[in-house]
């Protein structure tokens, strides 16, 4: 059974979704009738409900896709399809340390504290006030996780060089913050862009040459929804198109930072050779 203060989500006849977070004495208006938010928690997930208009709605358990389209919102989201593909680029495993520009509204924070786990962290830097207030609420009201939000310019920031495992910018212009990114990133680990026009795109390569970064690839991510009812089956009417560009970059060791280690004798010998040889 359900209680007060669980989210669940609600689903009518036609499919159409409905987060809800459940309050003693709440009640939920639809067009096809309403219930009341006892009937929801004793209904449970997996369960339905009867409404005034003798329609049924499901409850179900809202996944974190769920949560992120239909939450409230300042700034435009990161799609899901486009943050689980960043945490895939970042290779993030949980216990590390993943550094957020750009916090918006929280959707990928979300994912990216769920990646790194409870013993991990994310740092996420927002200029606006605003924004920053309505990502910490989201976040906040999902769960319990280990955000840390920083209002500011992560460009004026000063963080603990090499101290992170992966880095996330989300932001109009990154080539502004590379410098302190490329800073607090672990060498070897990747940095991922998330741009919505190509032109940006351009930009922010050619910028990240100025920096100890060796560019992985730019990628788009497609997401193509199907609406099957036996013995028909057809491609979604409506879908979403293009979201953005991801542009993931590795950190390299400086040329000079590589040219001191190989005087050292600290060189690695190449695969197939003996070391004795």
């Amino acid at each position: 059974m359900l209680r007060a203060g669980d989210w669940a989500l609600l689903v009518d006849p036609k499919a159409r979704r409905y987060l809800v977070r459940l309050k003693e004495g709440g009640r939920f208006g639809h067009h096809v009738g309403g219930v009341t938010h006892e009937q929801i928690m004793a209904a449970g997930y997996g369960g339905r409900v009867r409404t005034t208009k003798d329609a049924w709605l499901w409850v179900l358990r809202p996944s974190l896709e769920d949560y992120v389209l239909l939450m409230k919102r300042g700034a435009t989201v990161t799609y899901p399809k486009d943050a689980a593909a960043i945490v895939l680029m970042l290779d993030l495993a949980p216990g590390e340390r993943v550094l957020e520009a750009g916090s918006g509204s929280g959707a990928l924070t979300l994912f990216l504290a769920r990646a790194v786990g409870p013993m991990g962290e994310v740092v996420s830097y927002e200029r606006r006030a605003d924004f920053l207030e309505r990502a910490r609420a989201n976040v906040e009201a999902w769960g319990d996780f280990p955000v840390t939000f920083r209002h500011g310019d992560l460009a004026e920031a000063e963080p603990e060089p090499d101290s992170f495992d992966g880095v996330a910018l989300d932001v109009m212009e990154p080539w502004r913050v590379l410098a302190a990114a490329v800073r607090a990133l672990k060498t070897g680990r990747s940095l991922v862009l998330y741009l919505p026009n190509i032109t940006q795109v351009v930009q922010a390569v050619s910028e990240a040459k100025r920096h100890p970064l060796l560019l992985r690839r730019v990628v788009e991510v497609a997401h193509r929804d199907w609406d099957v009812r036996p013995p028909v089956a057809h491609p979604h009417f409506r879908q979403v198109g293009h979201t953005a560009f991801l542009v993931q970059l590795t950190k390299l060791r400086a040329v000079g930072e590589q040219a001191q280690h190989e005087e050292e004798g600290g060189s690695e010998p190449q695969s197939g050779q003996d070391e004795d040889g």
